[in-house]
């Protein structure tokens, strides 16, 4: 006895894909979004457009329709909060790596405290949070990486900010190394 789906059934209209891409596409992938098909093409440029999924249009998916998709993430939990970022925050932001804008962040009310960040364009997963994540951001990445907004913001400030603490610390390692120095000379 079969069980599932035995035959392969994709509802998305090629020609539709087609007209939409752009002239220099060097990837096309396929997938599903809340259980439709979809066309998520990467141009060039490194752009990113999706495609034809439950509309013959070209068009992103709606960020109600990517909120409700995000519950199938974690099934057991409701949504606390689904919002657009449209800006860079102390959570989602570009230091060492280039973050898309904007996204969708959904919060869950889950034990964890679970936020996802969604590709609006396509619906992709880019990141998954939780309460400890957020906690090591503070704990490790922001005094080791200073990746303060507001120094991020005002990167002249954020360069000395880093040179003066490397010259310190350049200058704290040197002394500890002729007061040891000193020491052993004068044990001898």
């Amino acid at each position: 006895m079969k069980r599932g789906l035995t035959a392969p059934r994709w509802d998305l209209d090629l020609a539709a894909v087609h007209a939409t891409a752009c002239s220099d596409v060097v990837e096309v992938r396929f997938a599903w979004l809340g259980g439709e098909p979809q066309a998520v093409l990467s141009c060039q440029d490194g752009s990113t457009l999706a495609c034809c999924s439950w509309a013959a249009q070209p068009a992103p998916p709606a960020v109600s329709r990517l909120a409700t998709a995000a519950q199938q993430l974690l099934p057991g939990a409701p949504i606390r909060e689904a919002a657009l970022l449209t800006e860079e925050d102390a959570y989602w932001y570009s230091h060492h790596l280039q973050r898309r804008l904007p996204v969708l962040r959904v919060k869950f009310a889950d034990p964890d405290a679970t936020w996802f960040h969604i590709d609006p364009t396509t619906g992709e997963v880019l990141n998954r949070a939780d309460q400890s994540s957020r906690t090591y951001r503070w704990l490790f990445n922001a005094p080791h990486s200073f990746d303060f907004r507001f120094l991020l913001q005002r990167r002249p400030v954020w360069d000395a900010v880093l040179w003066l603490l490397s010259a310190a610390g350049l200058i704290i390692s040197v002394s500890g190394v002729v007061i040891g120095w000193r020491r052993l000379s004068g044990v001898r």
